[in-house]
């Protein structure tokens, strides 16, 4: 007898988008009813791109629950296979987004989905609270790890809704460690490994649309949502489920490590480790070099600063620098640059791990190279500076 299992089998199926198109002149509009200067939600995680098209370049990664601005109607790319796409702005760059990945947001009432129960909660990182489900919502206080907290088991997209001095506020679900379910079991949001090849499924249950492959062995950062026998993940910018049966917890958060773990390092390489991970938890700002905020190459640059190496403020230009190093070699205190073209820089630590100002969700973190690729950050290069 054939067994069925949630694993790679011989044939590949794969997930068509239809849209209903209108021609206009040479431009295949989309018939959606967005119209130009809408306020947009992303729905998960997701690529901005330079044109209507996935063959186009990443020029920034928006997270989910984030509010973009239509500057148009959607339309499809040069080829009638394209999904369709809609022209955005989002933190002052021009791009498009999957239409799909979109919905219209509520001006007056950031809204949400009641997804559980009220629960007590403790803060699994330093975290902000905002007063929407979104980056673009305003920061209303920052909360130390191991904050208690109470959610009201509303969530919008990767955001959970939480009580902070008797007033609903917003914060992002992947720093909150639940419990309080009646069975007082919790839930922790992190990691997770993938134990073999898994079908990455729209929908959390057995005979759902295949949406990919998720490779054995990688690590994906998962929502906290599950269902008896599936895990939410996002994976490549992608939200779907997988088997929980082929996960095992990597961890419950971002990883974090003391200076001693650098103790075999060289002096340069200590100096350097020790500084980027000092800022963990600090702000994303957009230009800032610190101290308490920074942006990706802000970051880089102030930590080289420390053993007297002046590198520029700008990531794509810093890539140019240094000698050429691929992954199999990196080493503590190497820059691993991300997307073509460059926009995104970060540190390598040692142990698979980097630091780097992600972005204004979530500040500097300490996170695996994998799970960033796995999330939907494009892999380009390395530098190194030191000998």
């Amino acid at each position: 007898m054939n067994k069925v299992v949630h694993r790679l089998k011989a044939s590949v199926v794969g997930v068509a988008l239809a849209s209903t198109l209108v021609g206009v002149g040479g431009v295949v509009v989309v018939g959606t009813a967005i119209a130009a200067s809408q306020t947009m939600v992303t729905t998960t995680t997701v690529n901005m791109r330079s044109g209507p098209g996935s063959t186009y370049a990443v020029v920034d990664v928006v997270d989910s629950g984030a509010r973009v601005t239509a500057t148009g109607s959607p339309v499809t790319g040069p080829s009638a296979s394209n999904s369709t796409w809609t022209p955005v702005t989002y933190n002052g760059q021009s791009g498009y987004i999957a239409t799909v990945y979109l919905s219209v947001a509520d001006a007056a009432d950031p809204g949400g989905t009641a997804s559980g129960s009220a629960a007590d909660a403790v803060t699994n990182t330093d975290v902000n609270i905002r007063s929407g489900p979104g980056t673009t919502y305003s920061i209303v206080a920052t909360v130390d790890a191991g904050t208690s907290i109470k959610t009201t088991g509303v969530t919008s997209g990767s955001w959970s809704q939480v009580l902070y001095q008797d007033v609903k506020r917003w914060m992002y679900t992947a720093y909150l460690t639940i419990s309080g379910s009646s069975s007082g079991s919790s839930t922790t949001y992190g990691q997770v490994r993938t134990t073999d090849n898994v079908y990455l499924r729209s929908e959390g249950y057995y005979g759902a649309t295949i949406l990919a492959t998720v490779p054995a062995d990688s690590i994906v950062d998962v929502t906290g949502q599950t269902t008896d026998a599936y895990t939410q993940i996002v994976y490549q910018g992608q939200k779907g489920w997988i088997a929980s049966a082929y996960t095992v917890v990597v961890s419950s958060g971002p990883q974090y490590y003391s200076s001693g773990s650098s103790s075999n390092l060289t002096a340069q390489q200590k100096k350097l480790v020790d500084y980027v991970r000092a800022q963990v938890g600090d702000a994303y700002v957009w230009g800032a070099e610190g101290p308490n905020s920074f942006d990706c190459s802000g970051l880089t640059m102030m930590a080289y600063r420390q053993i007297g190496i002046s590198l520029p403020h700008h990531s794509a230009t810093q890539a140019t620098l240094g000698k050429a190093v691929t992954r199999a070699n990196l080493q503590p205190g190497d820059l691993i640059f991300w997307y073509s073209p460059v926009s995104h820089v970060s540190m390598y630590v040692g142990n698979g791990m980097m630091v780097h100002a992600r972005n204004t969700a979530v500040g500097v973190v300490e996170q695996s190279v994998d799970s960033y690729i796995n999330a939907g950050g494009l892999y380009n290069s390395a530098r190194r500076y030191i000998s």
